[in-house]
């Protein structure tokens, strides 16, 4: 008996960690061209650090996502939670230092925060199906069952 896992992971969440990988990676590369002026506030080491925080832990997600199986899984994981905690610290600052200026901006990073912290928890849930999955299977069955 084959059993398969429907993996929740779409095309539209690799493009949005690809998008996330590359736009934070030239953020962090080219600071002083590309930010906004809500992430200036932060100066230009601070915003350094978010960008290529959040492109290091985009990028440990995309590797997570071609690999197979569990450890793919909670690569993905961990990149995600990383991202999470990233998107928190950046969205926090930009609000506390830009107060009603930086709601859009901050928003944006705690709505990246929040969906990184969703799909960890669905990855968490499909490791655990995998992970019991492969226990079952590996149970022998006595003689005449299926």
């Amino acid at each position: 008996m084959t059993i398969t896992l429907r993996r929740s992971r779409s095309p539209f969440q690799v493009g949005v960690l690809l998008a996330l990988f590359l736009l934070s990676a030239a953020s962090a590369l080219f600071f002083d061209a590309m930010a906004t002026a809500s992430a200036r506030e932060l100066g230009p080491g601070l915003g350094r650090l978010m960008y290529g925080g959040m492109a290091v832990a985009a990028g440990v997600a995309l590797v997570g996502v071609w690999l197979d199986g569990v450890v793919g899984l909670l690569v993905e994981r961990v990149g995600l939670i990383s991202m999470g905690c990233w998107s928190t610290a950046a969205g926090l600052a930009v609000l506390a230092n830009s107060g009603a200026r930086g709601v859009q901006f901050g928003g944006y990073f705690l709505a990246v925060a929040l969906m990184s912290a969703w799909r960890a928890w669905q990855i968490g849930k499909e490791a655990r199906e995998l992970a019991t999955m492969r226990h079952l299977s590996a149970i022998e069955r006595p003689e005449g069952e299926a």
